[in-house]
């Protein structure tokens, strides 16, 4: 069995404070979510809401390609740029998990981000 994982984290927008509210992981080259309820339970206290892709906190999410609304935090692998973005982040070959993982996949229209 190998797992690759990556955490979601989520920063209020109120207090500044920051929570890991999830975890992504590929096993056996399948995608799973699912959320980190403690960690969710805090951070309700300060303002979080389920993702709308991810309504079920109970629930473990299953997809054979990353989440789309994962993946769309990524730039596309079709830009005139990116072999300069892969380079960025020391990658031979696009890799859309990879570079969730070494980017981190924070945009600047909200408070999510993921790390390793």
């Amino acid at each position: 069995m190998n797992m690759d994982i990556v955490y979601l984290m989520w920063t209020s927008p109120f207090d500044n404070k920051q929570f890991k509210i999830g975890k992504l992981y590929k096993e056996n080259d399948k995608f799973y979510f699912e959320y980190i309820k403690e960690n969710v339970k805090m951070a309700k206290m300060s303002g979080f809401s389920e993702l709308i892709a991810f309504p079920d906190l109970d629930k473990k999410y299953e997809c054979e390609t990353l989440f789309a609304s994962f993946s769309a935090r990524l730039p596309d692998k079709r830009r005139n740029d990116i072999k300069e973005i892969l380079d960025t982040w020391k990658m031979e070959q696009y890799d859309e998990f990879e570079l969730l993982k070494r980017s981190g996949a924070k945009v600047n229209t909200d408070t999510f981000e993921f790390v390793a």
